[in-house]
């Protein structure tokens, strides 16, 4: 048995196929070394699942009308930058095309719920708006 200094250990993960699937191959490794301490594979859906039950998908409205989405970890951070950004009027110009509105089978009294909430959000924004101008 040597007395060396103790090493550290690093956790890893590395994404690898085997003959029956995806997997992800988890464990320690002496750091600096590269060698594998412990090790497993586990199929990449049982990580995918249990990793996304922590994460929140928060989407938010900016001043200027833009559709930002965002994942966010189990400590509220953000884990990459926002990972889609619309303007609202582009989503709602796609909602009402009429290939979607055919697939989605979209009825008349759902159009006029999306319509209502829309006026609503327009009154919204009228008020803000508004009051802004007052306090300028």
């Amino acid at each position: 048995m040597t007395n060396g200094p103790p090493q550290s250990v690093e956790p890893f993960v590395h994404r690898v196929s085997l003959p029956d699937g995806r997997y992800f191959r988890v464990g320690y490794r002496a750091e600096g070394l590269g060698y594998i301490l412990a090790g497993v594979e586990v199929p990449v859906h049982v990580l995918e699942r249990e990793v996304a039950a922590g994460l929140d998908f928060v989407t938010a409205v900016s001043p200027s009308g833009e559709v930002v989405s965002r994942i966010v970890d189990s400590s509220g951070f953000d884990l990459v930058s926002p990972c889609s950004v619309a303007s609202i009027d582009s989503l709602i110009v796609e909602t009402v095309s009429t290939n979607n509105l055919h697939l989605e089978e979209a009825s008349t009294s759902e159009l006029r719920g999306l319509l209502r909430s829309l006026e609503l959000s327009i009154e919204h924004v009228k008020t803000a708006l508004a009051q802004t101008c007052a306090e300028s």
